[in-house]
């Protein structure tokens, strides 16, 4: 089993839920980007795991609503079969485009984050980054669209310093099913 690195209650999952549930209109939304795509299926639940982590503590910290499809996703579309994950990759997208802002969440950035970051910036969405060995990449991205370079943020506040941990760092142990 899984267990969070950080001494956190037991039952974090549970407020999560219960926030989201009881939120009424959710006027601004926070899109979550991190990474999923793992080497085996306990390393994706661990990026699961993760990404419903960064949704809680956003809920925590700010009182915001996150969105990130891909904290449960992945138990719905299977990712080997090409319709399933080109309809799963939709969805998040549309959620980008119906996004307030952008987070990129964990210390690196892969492909599938690549594209949702892109997304964000068609958008004018503001970007937020939370561990700066990635800030240069993302820049870049402003740069190459030529991006209002004022809708990036590295954000530096000590409240949301988790949100740039990996999910190796987040989480410790193996799956249940492992």
């Amino acid at each position: 089993m899984f267990t969070c690195t950080l001494g956190l209650h037991m039952d974090w999952e549970r407020h999560l839920e219960t926030a989201l549930l009881q939120c009424g209109t959710r006027e601004h939304r926070i899109y979550i980007c991190s990474p999923l795509r793992g080497t085996d299926w306990a390393e994706v639940q661990r990026n699961m795991l993760a990404a419903r982590f960064y949704m809680y503590l956003i809920w925590m910290c700010d009182e915001r609503i996150a969105r990130a499809p891909h904290a449960y996703l992945p138990l719905l579309y299977c990712d080997d079969v090409p319709k399933e994950r080109s309809d799963a990759i939709a969805s998040g997208m549309r959620l980008v485009a119906d996004s307030s802002e952008l987070y990129v969440c964990g210390n690196r950035i892969t492909e599938g984050m690549r594209n949702e970051i892109k997304h964000a910036i068609a958008f004018n969405k503001r970007v937020s980054v939370f561990h700066p060995d990635i800030i240069d990449e993302v820049h870049l991205m402003f740069r190459k669209a030529h991006a209002d370079l004022d809708l990036l943020i590295m954000n530096t506040n000590p409240e949301h310093k988790k949100l740039g941990l990996s999910a190796e760092e987040l989480f410790e142990g193996v799956p249940c099913d492992a």
